[in-house]
């Protein structure tokens, strides 16, 4: 013996989604961390993000130039930093200590992701997902150690998706209605803050009686 769920559902399957009362919601209110429905199964099964069992978190997403050339493109990974504060600065040690806040751009094509929003802030991932995905790994050269931006490094770090592609809607087979994104058209951002201390070459042939001049160059010290 076995059981099924059947949903019978009077709600338009091109934009709404059938709460277990039968009450009919839109789908941007679907998963939005608000209650519509009057049961709020609206905010069931809301897992956002949708990995393969053949995904390896320890290789990067890769593409080919095309379906005859097997030429292996690796993914592009944008990085910025935004200069929080100057801590301290050490002349004679040549040592400047930077709080930044670095973001990482990248887009995954092996991850699906269910239910995005237009509003980025609701489509962070959650502690489970991040640790099940490939996330890079920035080295700052110049650095005591060499030190890496990892994820467990971070003061705080935050993985979000922009919705930016098209969707699908899932098949009649799928009891609660799921709007389907591809992980190749929607870009992933991880933002981390950190308090680091970078080595910064100064002139000092007239120190202590000379002025350090560090802006533009000041975010020079900062390399990956």
């Amino acid at each position: 013996s076995y059981t099924i769920l059947l949903k019978l559902s009077g709600c338009d399957p091109d934009g709404e989604f059938t709460c277990d009362d039968g009450q009919c919601v839109t789908m941007e209110q679907r998963c939005d961390q608000l209650p519509d429905c009057r049961d709020e199964s609206d905010e069931f099964e809301c897992n956002m993000l949708v990995l393969k069992k053949s995904y390896n978190k320890r290789v990067a997403p890769i593409t080919s130039a095309s379906s005859s050339n097997r030429t292996i493109l690796p993914v592009a990974v944008h990085v910025s930093i935004n200069l929080l504060k100057i801590v301290s600065m050490e002349e004679v040690q040549h040592k400047i200590d930077f709080q930044f806040k670095i973001s990482l751009e990248w887009r995954d094509n092996r991850a699906i992701y269910h239910n995005l929003k237009h509003e980025s802030s609701l489509n962070s991932l959650t502690l489970t997902d991040i640790a099940s995905l490939w996330l890079p790994y920035v080295i700052y050269a110049n650095t005591d150690m060499k030190e890496a931006a990892r994820l467990e490094m971070g003061l705080r770090t935050t993985i979000v998706v922009t919705r930016e592609g098209s969707l699908t809607r899932s098949g009649e087979e799928v009891i609660d209605e799921t709007e389907i994104f591809q992980g190749a058209e929607n870009r992933l951002t991880m933002y981390q803050t950190y308090t680091k201390s970078f080595q910064c070459q100064y002139n000092l042939r007239r120190y202590p009686f000379d002025t350090q001049v560090t802006t533009p160059q000041i975010l020079d010290c900062i390399r990956l």
